[in-house]
């Protein structure tokens, strides 16, 4: 595939040396600065979120919500380690909230505790594949992207988000739970 996206790039590229040198340069130096502010918009948005979750933690906010989501946790994944169990769900959390890109490094660290345990590759999957399909009420990457690119109407997203994701993590879940064991 990035043999093809090459050969596209350089194909386009000396056609438009020839047709249209003034545009290539143009057009690259445009969509050169389109990226560039995107990025920095969505940049600030996950500062903005990381900010959220870093009180959250700090605060003891977080172990309070994990405690509230321990049953739910413990019906999905089983028995958890305590800090695990923060972790996933700040980033079950953050899912919810639509930050995926966010919810990265509390991923990771939850993952490295269940890997700490012994028989812990169902949670380990099931938390892969919730993680995957992150059921989301605010699809806030989603809306920030259809606002920068003003959009007339960025909130069209939010019901067919709630119930594809809905349904795609119910699935996943199902899955889950027919094809691998729980070990307890």
């Amino acid at each position: 595939m990035n043999v093809i996206f090459a050969l596209v790039l350089i194909l386009s590229t000396v056609v438009l040396i020839f047709v249209s040198p003034d545009s290539l340069l143009s057009a690259m130096l445009n969509g050169g600065n389109k990226a560039l502010n995107l990025t920095v918009k969505m940049v600030v948005i996950y500062a903005v979120w990381l900010g959220v979750f870093e009180m959250l933690s700090q605060s003891g906010l977080a172990k309070k919500f994990a405690s509230i989501l321990k049953p739910v946790n413990n019906r999905l994944f089983g028995q958890l380690p305590e800090q695990a169990n923060n972790y996933m769900s700040l980033n079950i959390s953050a899912n919810i909230l639509g930050m995926s890109g966010a919810t990265t490094p509390m991923g990771i660290k939850s993952i490295q505790e269940l890997e700490k345990h012994p028989n812990t590759e169902y949670a380990i999957a099931m938390f892969f594949v919730i993680n995957a399909t992150s059921v989301q009420i605010i699809p806030s990457s989603v809306l920030a992207l259809r606002t920068a690119m003003n959009s007339l109407s960025p909130s069209d997203v939010i019901l067919p988000t709630i119930l594809s994701t809905l349904l795609s993590t119910v699935i996943g879940v199902l899955l889950v739970k027919i094809f691998i064991k729980k070990k307890c």
